[in-house]
C-alpha cells in the first residue's frame, strides 16, 4: 500500500511539473493588449517620444494645460513607426497646478481630442464670455466603423471637465456625431445638434438625420432629445406636402 501511495505521489508531481513547464513555455499572444511596460519605456525601437509642444493657462488660475501629441519616426519607404494621428489632434492633456506643482492626466481612456475650449459655444464667430467652471472638449473615443483606428469617420462627442481637469465626462449621446453646441447660461443647459447614422451604414453623411439634444449640467442626467418623434413625423408630412419634388 505504501508503494502505491509513493507511486501516485510521483505521478502527480510529474504531471504538475509538466503543466508548469508548459505554462512557462507558452508564447505570449501577439493580440494580447497587455504589453511589457519596461520594453515600451526603454526599447529604442519603439520610437515613442512624448511631445508637449505648447501649453496655456486657464483663466489666470495658475492651472496649465499641456496637450499631448506623439513624435513619430519615419521608416524606409515613408511609413511611420507609430499609428498616425489626424493633424491638429491630441491623445491626452496634462493638467499642472503651477502653485503646488501637482499634475495629472485628463483621462486614462483611449481618445482623440479634436479641440477644447473654455467658451460657451462651438461657434467661433460668437463672442461669448469664458466660463470659470468648465472646459469643453470635442473628442473621438469610439471606433464606430470598426477599422481599429480613431479617425474622421468615427463620431465626435462633447465632453466636459472642471478647470482643474477633474470630473471628466461625456455629455453628448453615444453613436451620434457632434455638429454644434452651445451652453445656455440662463437655464444652465447645453444644447447640441448631432448627426444620427440613420441608415446604419457606419457612416455620417448628408443623408443622415441631424437632431437636437439637451443636457442639464448640474443634475448629472443623460442627454435627451428635445423634439419628439411625433413632432418630427409632422415635419416630414408638412415638408412632403409643400416641397415634394415634381415627378418627371
Amino acid at each position: 500500500m505504501l508503494r502505491f501511495i509513493i507511486f501516485l505521489s510521483a505521478v502527480f508531481t510529474l504531471i504538475s511539473c509538466g503543466q508548469n513547464k508548459q505554462q512557462v513555455q507558452t508564447p505570449q499572444n501577439p493580440d494580447n493588449p497587455v504589453m511589457d511596460s519596461v520594453a515600451v519605456v526603454n526599447d529604442p525601437k519603439n520610437n515613442l517620444n512624448i511631445q508637449t509642444n505648447s501649453f496655456s493657462e486657464i483663466d489666470s488660475s495658475g492651472i496649465l494645460m499641456f496637450p499631448l501629441s506623439m513624435g513619430e519616426s519615419e521608416r524606409d519607404g515613408g511609413s511611420l513607426s507609430y499609428k498616425e494621428m489626424p493633424s491638429n489632434s491630441y491623445w491626452n492633456i496634462i493638467f499642472l497646478n503651477s502653485k503646488t506643482n501637482e499634475y495629472h492626466l485628463l483621462s486614462d481612456r483611449k481618445m482623440l481630442i479634436r479641440n477644447y475650449d473654455f467658451k460657451y459655444s462651438s461657434n467661433n464667430n460668437v463672442d461669448i464670455a469664458q466660463t470659470s467652471r468648465q472646459i469643453f472638449y470635442s473628442i473621438t473615443s469610439d471606433d464606430l466603423n470598426k477599422d481599429k483606428k480613431l479617425t474622421d469617420g468615427d463620431p465626435k462627442y462633447l465632453f466636459v471637465s472642471d478647470k482643474e481637469g477633474n470630473n471628466f465626462r461625456q455629455i453628448s449621446p453615444s453613436n451620434y456625431d457632434l455638429q454644434n453646441w452651445q451652453f445656455i447660461k440662463s437655464v444652465n443647459k447645453v444644447l447640441m445638434t448631432v448627426k444620427k447614422d440613420s441608415d446604419k451604414n457606419n457612416k455620417f453623411d448628408e443623408k443622415d438625420e441631424v437632431t437636437t439634444f439637451e443636457i442639464e449640467m448640474d443634475k448629472g442626467t443623460e442627454p435627451k432629445e428635445i423634439f419628439s418623434s411625433d413632432f418630427k413625423n409632422k415635419l416630414k408630412i408638412l415638408y412632403d406636402r409643400d416641397w415634394k419634388r415634381l415627378k418627371k
